[in-house]
């Protein structure tokens, strides 16, 4: 009686244990269970190419620091500066009035009359800011390295930081430096696209264009050209949802990382950004290029400025 009971209780035993195997899938092939991951934390490309208001503090006297405050109005910079900070005009300055496709980028030439007769020397550390959550900075910063000058860096938050930092904006006039000689250097072609070079991409996997306008503009409802939508095949990630509109500064590149990677863009394709004028996409360049790493971004300068306005060139909506 007792060994019928034993062989019972066994076979019972392995029923129960079956069915609770049953319950649990095994893992797909090629893939390994595990618990709750942690995030990738990613870090920032080019360190150098962010300061912040310690860094901005503690060389405000170097002579070979100097300060942009790059506005679009006189009145932008009236209202209160860095100390010492030279006022560039970022439509007037940086842009070339010759050209027919509005908001193209100065000329070689010009930006060497332009820093010569603001006194800024080729060997200057140039640190561009805004108050305008980093926008026309990022342009800035894009132009002087088309230009190749050695060391340009951002003011990550602009006044909107200096201020939220303690320290108190200058109204007081700067006393001009004097004028230098100032040589820019050759352009680099691989940080700009033209719309023969986008145009000839449209169909290359192994490149992407990002539209750095808003949703209105892309779907063609905010026409600002002749036409209205978007360069075919690209993808829409507005240049705002890069920043904190509210503290000024570039997103955490954690969360950059994931906006962009999960938009459908890859790290090793090329990307080519554009916007109505190439401000937005030259933000949107920096945030690629020197944020997050991305090895071949281009900023599409002619943008929808001259894309919507050529009637052979092909849109979507």
């Amino acid at each position: 009686m007792r060994m019928r009971f034993s062989w019972f209780a066994a076979i019972l035993l392995l029923a129960v244990l079956a069915s609770a195997c049953a319950g649990v899938s095994a893992p797909p092939t090629g893939t390994q269970p595990t618990a709750a991951s942690e995030p990738v934390v990613a870090t920032i490309a080019n360190p150098d190419a962010l300061v912040d208001t310690a860094w901005i503090a503690a060389h405000l006297d170097d002579p070979n620091v100097r300060l942009l405050a790059i506005a679009g109005k006189r009145e932008d910079y009236d209202a209160g500066y860095l100390p010492n900070a030279i006022y560039i005009n970022l439509s007037e300055d940086l842009t070339n009035p010759a050209d027919s496709i509005r908001g193209q980028i100065l000329t070689q030439e010009a930006l060497g009359e332009l820093f010569s007769r603001l006194g800024i020397e080729n060997d200057d550390t140039l640190i561009v800011y805004d108050g305008n959550n980093n926008l026309l900075a990022a342009r800035a910063y894009w132009v002087l390295k088309y230009y190749q000058h050695p060391d340009v860096r951002l003011y990550d938050g602009g006044i909107k930081q200096w201020v939220a930092n303690g320290n108190s904006v200058s109204t007081e006039p700067v006393a001009p430096l004097p004028p230098t000689t100032y040589s820019a250097n050759d352009p680099d072609p691989e940080l700009t696209a033209s719309g023969e070079y986008v145009l000839a991409h449209l169909d290359d996997p192994e490149t992407v264009l990002c539209d750095a306008r808003g949703p209105g503009e892309y779907a063609g409802t905010d026409v600002r050209s002749a036409r209205g939508g978007h360069i075919p095949g690209a993808i829409n990630v507005d240049w705002v949802q890069a920043v904190d509109p509210d503290s000024g500064l570039f997103r955490d590149v954690t969360y950059l990382a994931d906006l962009y990677q999960k938009a459908g863009f890859d790290p090793s394709k090329q990307v080519i950004t554009y916007c109505q004028t190439g401000v937005r996409g030259a933000h949107t360049w920096f945030v690629l290029s020197e944020l997050l790493g991305y090895s071949n971004v281009r900023n599409y300068d002619g943008s929808w400025e001259e894309w919507g306005n050529d009637a052979e060139k092909p849109t979507e909506q």
